[in-house]
């Protein structure tokens, strides 16, 4: 009487483990090198973001548009966004994503509101093309 409900058991104990592999690679996620590049490193085809020229206008000591310069030309197409930051790295600003259409940009729309004398840094990334 044992021998039978032991071996329903271990069939389906065999079974259960001979899925899981099947199951687990199921659920696996391959990451697109070619979506994201970052402000100092390039991780895919747009090229290196570390190049490129930020300036800024203010007006009553607001950040009112933003200049950038010698964005790589195999961006284009891309979408970009940018956030001023101030002290501890605190996001006082951002802008986008915009569509990329050529080697040079300037951003008025903002949402919040940077101190031109706050502003220390400008983090930029581009998701595409």
């Amino acid at each position: 009487m044992r021998q039978r409900v032991l071996a329903p058991a271990a069939g389906a104990l065999i079974l259960a483990f001979l899925a899981w592999p099947v199951s687990a690679a199921a659920t696996g996620v391959a990451p697109n090198a070619r979506a994201v590049s970052g402000a100092f490193v390039a991780t895919g085809s747009c090229g290196s973001l570390s190049g490129m020229g930020v300036s800024w206008t203010s007006r009553a000591d607001t950040v009112t548009s933003v200049s950038l310069t010698s964005i790589p030309a195999s961006c284009a197409g891309g979408q970009l966004s940018l956030t001023l930051v101030g002290a501890g790295n605190a996001a006082l600003a951002s802008a986008g994503p915009v569509s990329i259409s050529s080697t040079s940009q300037t951003l008025s729309s903002f949402t919040g509101s940077a101190g031109a004398t706050s502003v220390i840094g400008a983090y930029i990334s581009v998701v595409g093309p």
